[in-house]
């Protein structure tokens, strides 16, 4: 069978081999099975828990797939669902972008209004109120999963009293961002299953990242080049961040100088 090119750019950001697909009636893309699972259940289920370099890892190959089809594809490309659940992970703890809900922009806009798909908790303001697509609704929602990589809390939480109701975990680390010592109390939201097994220095920067990511204004969100970027410096820990790399997005140089 020969695959369309839409359906080879799948096979190359997803990095799982596209087996075939079918276009009579209902709508199929057929991968090759991935056993271990997807990062929802890593973080959440009965799995071990990840080491926070694996983390590191897993949040680098997500944001280099999105960077892929946000960057390197004419027309742009936005995925509109991601989330820990559509992160699938392969044998070696590496991760593979999953279900994708393609849209594409048209040539030489940024944004364009269409129906709602995506999961609430993930979905940024401009979207989630207006219907708003931009390659910065993703970079949103990857802000969200890099906060559940930090605390591995679900992105939207159910809080305890005689009212239900949630809040969204961007809300919730918002709140530690506001403290008089954020990098201090940044730690109560740490996933307890690491233990003392993880360097604070990183988790501090990744969750600055994550709220570059999921600021309000989605012209103050880095773009996906910027956070693969910096999360390629994150992985390694020998080496500080190069602020000079975050030069096209002003509010995220001033995030990670701690203006």
């Amino acid at each position: 069978m020969v695959l369309e090119p839409h359906h080879r750019l799948l096979a190359i950001v997803l990095r799982v081999r596209l087996i075939g697909y079918c276009v009579e009636g209902s709508l199929f893309l057929i991968y090759e099975y991935i056993e271990n699972g997807n990062l929802s259940e890593h973080l959440r289920g009965s799995k071990k828990p990840l080491p926070w370099s694996n983390r590191v890892q897993i949040a680098l190959d997500s944001a280099r797939g999105l960077e892929y089809i946000h960057e390197h594809t004419v027309p742009v490309y936005i995925h509109r669902d991601i989330k820990s659940a559509n992160i699938l992970i392969d044998n070696n703890l590496h991760a593979k972008v999953a279900d994708f809900g393609l849209t594409k922009l048209t040539e030489g806009s940024t944004s364009l209004p269409t129906r709602l798909v995506g999961t609430f908790g993930y979905m940024p303001p401009e979207y989630a109120q207006y219907g708003d697509v931009s390659a910065k609704v993703d970079v949103y929602a990857f802000g969200v999963v890099l906060y559940e990589l930090i605390s591995a809390k679900e992105a939207l939480i159910k809080e305890s009293g005689p009212v239900s109701d949630t809040k969204g975990l961007v809300s919730l680390f918002e709140e530690i961002h506001n403290q008089t010592d954020p990098n201090k109390d940044i730690c109560k939201l740490v996933d307890p299953r690491l233990g003392d097994g993880y360097p604070l220095d990183s988790v501090r920067k990744m969750a600055q990242l994550a709220r570059a990511c999921t600021q309000e204004n989605p012209e103050l969100r880095p773009t996906m080049r910027s956070i693969v970027v910096a999360l390629m410096t994150l992985s390694s820990t020998s080496e500080d961040w190069d602020m000079g790399t975050f030069y096209e997005n002003r509010a995220l140089v001033n995030l990670m100088s701690g203006k």
